[in-house]
């Protein structure tokens, strides 16, 4: 039996839904405590709303969060929250800066005032490696850093900040750089916002696809492959380690696309929309997992074929359900 108490940081985020999906369907004996901001959705757990105990806006103060933390006594710690959105954070640098940094800084120091030593991840990302010289690749954890858009600047301080904690305080924190993955329920992601888009399309509510920079590279992975990741990296990782975590599947952006117009029930039509492009892009981002996957014998479990299906699936409902919304609304 694994009795955890367990504490997610923005834990009705995409991301953070599948990590509570996968605790409650495998260690259902882990109490879940979880931080979210107030008005946020409950839409990404409202299955699961009932097995959670919430606390609102406490990232943000640290009195509040230190007082928090010395009540609950986490077993675990998974720091998911974060504005992550790589695109849009060119338009909001100072915010990016300020809310990524300050909630992690926040958190661990009332760690350390409340005087608790729960193993800690740091959700990072392989965007601090920035635009990876090709002899590098595939990308390991010794690959120079050199972040090139703000929010890999801001994960990169949350790194930064965990490991000087473990170095300062003796604080066990586990760093993780989740590779690109295939998440139904963020859809600023490439993938979900494509799948989107054929959905509507297929659906009549929209003519043509748009995307931006199609000639990126990625290593590909299952959000559900993601949150059996992020349970075994605080398991069974070893605390002021840094972990690159991928899949086995590599496209391009535009092999991606071109893998959904496929499957749609009609043409779809693309066209590139210039607010769509950034001002710098990374696109070659092949990881190397053989670290982790030595140290924790960690394999993802999804195929890639299925991610796909799942992505579609997820994407033609929600459009399914609006059209519902909107025949309901027409007839009151």
């Amino acid at each position: 039996m694994c009795q955890k108490k367990v504490l997610i940081t923005g834990i009705n985020g995409s991301g953070a839904s599948y990590l509570v999906d996968y605790i409650i369907s495998n260690y259902p004996e882990t109490e879940l405590f979880g931080t979210t901001r107030s008005g946020g959705s409950m839409k990404n757990i409202k299955t699961t709303v009932g097995r959670i105990v919430f606390w609102l806006d406490v990232l943000e103060d640290l009195n509040n969060l230190t007082a928090l933390l010395r009540y609950l006594k986490p077993d675990w710690i998974f720091h998911i929250a974060s504005y992550a959105n790589v695109r849009e954070s060119w338009n909001r640098i100072p915010f990016v800066m300020d809310n990524n940094i300050k909630i992690t800084v926040n958190l661990l120091e009332a760690v350390r005032l409340a005087g608790i030593k729960p193993k800690i991840q740091i959700c990072s990302t392989p965007e601090v490696y920035g635009q990876v010289d090709p002899k590098n690749i595939p990308i390991n954890e010794n690959c120079p850093i050199n972040p090139s858009n703000p929010y890999a600047v801001s994960k990169y301080a949350q790194e930064s900040l965990g490991y000087s904690y473990f170095e300062g305080f003796g604080l066990p924190v586990v760093i993780t750089r989740m590779s690109t993955y295939i998440n139904p329920r963020r859809q600023d992601l490439f993938a979900t916002a494509f799948a989107m888009q054929v959905a509507k399309i297929e659906a009549g509510l929209q003519k043509v696809l748009f995307h931006g920079n199609l000639n990126s590279t990625r290593t590909i992975l299952d959000a559900r492959d993601c949150a059996s990741a992020y349970w075994t990296a605080l398991d069974q990782g070893v605390p002021g380690q840094t972990y690159n975590i991928g899949g086995t599947q590599i496209v391009t952006v535009g092999e991606f696309l071109e893998i959904l117009k496929k499957k749609a029930t009609c043409p779809i039509l693309s066209e590139v929309d210039p607010k769509l492009l950034r001002p710098t892009d990374v696109t070659l981002q092949i990881i190397d997992s053989a670290k982790f996957m030595k140290q924790t014998s960690w394999q993802p479990r999804y195929a890639f074929e299925e991610s796909v299906e799942l992505l579609l699936n997820h994407c033609r409902q929600e459009v399914q359900d609006e059209l519902s919304f909107r025949k309901i609304g027409g007839n009151q």
